[in-house]
């Protein structure tokens, strides 16, 4: 197995993760900064392999004050898939979204990821089968539906 640390994500990483996974992780925004954020890189040999980002999502009204951990994105290069990156991204973000303060961790996966399903389950979230209409900002994508799950856990 490679040795691979972990990293709070800064500028550099950030910038690294945009030229290796593509323009669309500074597009669409995937990567979330703040006091309310977390966003943490997998590094083997200087570069990203991996990383995660979450924020807080706000419920609609009437619960509009309430919110949780969103993990808006999770990924990890195919070659280092199945080595356990995905599980330590996604424990050191449990860990920090309790110490936050938030009460559950949701996330989105698009059916174009059934192998994470089986992680999903292991690491002890819910999973609902739920189709989104698309928001993104190529306006090409607008109306188009995705298929995947929603996953949720509480946090203990």
């Amino acid at each position: 197995m490679p040795n691979i640390i972990y990293n709070e994500i800064d500028n550099e990483i950030e910038e690294k993760i945009i030229s290796k996974y593509g323009q669309w992780a500074k597009d669409w925004g995937v990567i979330h900064t703040g006091e309310s954020c977390y966003s943490a890189a997998a590094i083997c040999n200087g570069e990203p392999v991996g990383f995660i980002s979450t924020y807080p999502l706000y419920y609609p009204a009437p619960l509009e004050k309430y919110c949780d951990a969103y993990i808006d994105d999770i990924e990890v290069d195919e070659k280092y898939r199945r080595q356990g990156i995905a599980t330590k991204l996604l424990d050191m973000t449990e860990k920090w979204a309790k110490e936050y303060g938030y009460r559950q961790i949701r996330s989105w996966s698009q059916d174009d990821k059934n192998e994470a399903l089986p992680m999903w389950y292991k690491l002890g979230y819910c999973i609902c089968p739920a189709i989104m209409r698309g928001e993104c900002p190529d306006e090409k994508a607008r109306n188009n539906l995705f298929y995947g799950f929603y996953v949720a856990k509480i946090l203990g």
